[in-house]
This record gives C-alpha cells, structure tokens and sequence, in this order.
C-alpha cells in the first residue's frame, strides 16, 4: 500500500517504511536498497515498473558512534522522467537525526526529563540541536500531532498517520512531497 499527495511538485521523495528495530547505519541501509524490488515500486506519476537507479548522493547521520555517512540513492521514472530519493522510515528528511533520536528528544521534553543523557548516549548531539529539534517540534509538529489525534506510539502508527495526514515524514520541516511505500517486500 502506497500514500501520497496528489499535488503537482516536481521534487518528491519515496520513503520506505522499515520496522523501528532495524539499525540506521549504512549497511542496513545498503542491504534494504540491493535487496529491492524496484519492478514492484509505483513511481508517483503512477506508473509501475519505471524505476531505476539513477545515482547517489551522501548525507551524515549523527549516531553514537559519530556521524555515519549514507549513499542515498535515487531512482528515475522511465514514464515521468523525474528522479526521487530514496529514505529509510528511520530517517528524517533534511535532518542529521534518526526519527527514533527525534522521539527521544520530544519525549524527554514533553516530561520535562532531563537531555543530559541524550548527550551523554549520543557524543554527536549536542544542545544546540536539541534545542533546534524541540523549538521544531513546537513550530511545526505539536499542534498537527493534537489536532488528528496522532500519538508518537506506536511509532509505526506516527509514521503512517502523518503521511497519510500530511504526506511528510513526522519531523519533516521542508514541505517537499514524501511517498511512503509500506510494502517493500
């Protein structure tokens, strides 16, 4: 199952919803993008069986274990001509943070405990960037989350229901439309 927005942007991402156990790191994602079946993603022109690697692009994720680099790849649609990056569920759009360091971020402020052990957990966050994401959370997010009813848990659930809401990834700030394609195996 697929959603999208029907608007007519010309720049669209196509997430990929992964379980919330799977490691972000580059190797999960480079083994979930090889074992691929491209033949059975729709592109979002509609158009099934168009896709195809068209090339790479790197972008860092600060992890505990510092700042992992990913080779994004990005397909083009033989039918529409247009290329789409593809993410992994785990990964905010346009953010250097996994959704699950997002979550632990919003949780810890919303209970009002302390951030001391996100930074001590995670050496590449540091307050600046908690702060970012927390200001980000109340500009962008907290009132859409209250106003359909959408809880942070189950995660799966977040997911669904701000692409199906709001056709971004939970923490995408760029209105840039977000495909989620649920089935991927």
């Amino acid at each position: 199952m697929a959603m999208i927005s029907h608007s007519h942007t010309s720049k669209i991402m196509i997430t990929l919803f992964v379980e919330e156990n799977n490691p972000i790191t580059p190797t999960f994602y480079n083994s979930f993008i090889t074992s691929l079946q491209f033949h059975q993603l729709r592109c979002p022109c509609d158009h099934a069986g168009g896709l195809s690697v068209h090339g790479y692009y790197h972008r860092l994720v600060k992890a505990p274990e510092g700042k992992l680099s990913f080779r994004i790849c990005r397909v083009i649609c033989e039918f529409c001509g247009k290329t789409h990056a593809l993410l992994l569920s785990s990964m905010v759009p346009y953010s250097q943070l996994s959704l699950k360091d997002h979550l632990e971020i919003i949780s810890a402020c919303e209970t009002d405990a302390p951030t001391a052990s996100l930074l001590k957990d995670n050496d590449s966050i540091d307050e600046s960037t908690i702060r970012h994401v927390i200001h980000s959370y109340h500009r962008h997010w907290k009132q859409r989350l209250i106003s359909h009813s959408i809880s942070t848990h189950p995660v799966s659930a977040l997911i669904r229901q701000c692409f199906q809401t709001y056709f971004r990834q939970f923490m995408q700030i760029k209105r840039t439309t977000n495909y989620l394609f649920l089935d991927t195996t």
